[in-house]
């Protein structure tokens, strides 16, 4: 997968985290970005592996 997408997708997640209307979906959209974090770390380590 693409290295900007990830990135991108993660701060649309953080952005949408930061607009929620509540608890429910800024939970959701905060573990989404937690969870692209995680992709790029583990994209980062195979690249440079």
């Amino acid at each position: 997968m693409d290295m900007n997408y990830l990135y991108w997708r993660r701060g649309v997640s953080l952005a949408r985290a930061g607009a929620a209307a509540c608890d429910a979906s800024r939970t959701a959209h905060l573990d989404l970005f937690e969870a692209y974090g995680h992709r790029i770390v583990a994209r980062r380590r195979a690249i440079n592996s």
